[in-house]
């Protein structure tokens, strides 16, 4: 059995399970013969790309997700074990806690921005989207033409499909969180 055979068969089984499916219910659900599925599960047939579609629609998950090895279930990054995604003259920091991966349609920063300070950051894309929370300090985000003032404690909830800034507004180091979602288009 090769690898993506060994990791469909795996997947299948575990994410039948996770939605409490019996091979039966699959088996109606895609119209694939219960016999084959566990066939496949078993690691004793090489299904077809048209099989293996049946069988995601049915489980209503994306298609990655039979095929690939899954990862560790559990992810603990820390502030220091996080790599550095931007970074200037100690004016700013920012790490990335958790990074985009096919599997996840987000991804969150965490970062310290120094006094009176600010960071630009581009676009993060089509159809995407960004949660700021200040976690201490006090941040003026800038969108386009227009500017809103983000208290300790507090959170903004934004299009980052447009440029735009955060600058530290107060005398003391802020820190802040971010997590960019990705709308599926």
């Amino acid at each position: 059995m090769n690898q993506i055979d060994r990791n469909i068969a795996l997947n299948l089984r575990r994410i039948r399970k996770t939605k409490n499916m019996s091979l039966d219910m699959l088996a109606d659900r895609t119209g694939v013969s219960k016999s084959m599925l566990g066939q496949i599960e078993r690691g004793e047939s090489n299904p077809t790309v048209a099989t293996i579609g049946k069988i995601v629609e049915g489980l209503k998950v994306p298609f990655e997700q039979l095929l690939y090895e899954r990862e560790e279930a559990i992810i603990m990054p820390t502030w220091k074990s996080a790599p550095v995604y931007k970074e200037k003259d100690g004016a700013y920091s920012i790490h990335i806690l958790l990074p985009y991966h096919s599997g996840r349609d987000f991804e969150i920063y965490q970062g310290s921005i120094s006094p009176y300070m600010q960071l630009n950051s581009a676009s993060h894309g089509e159809y995407t989207w960004e949660y700021l929370t200040v976690l201490k300090g006090e941040v003026e985000m800038t969108i386009e033409d227009k500017s809103y003032i983000v208290k300790e404690d507090c959170s903004l909830y934004f299009a980052c499909d447009r440029p735009h800034s955060y600058r530290n507004t107060g005398g003391r180091e802020a820190m802040v969180s971010m997590t960019v979602t990705r709308e599926g288009r």
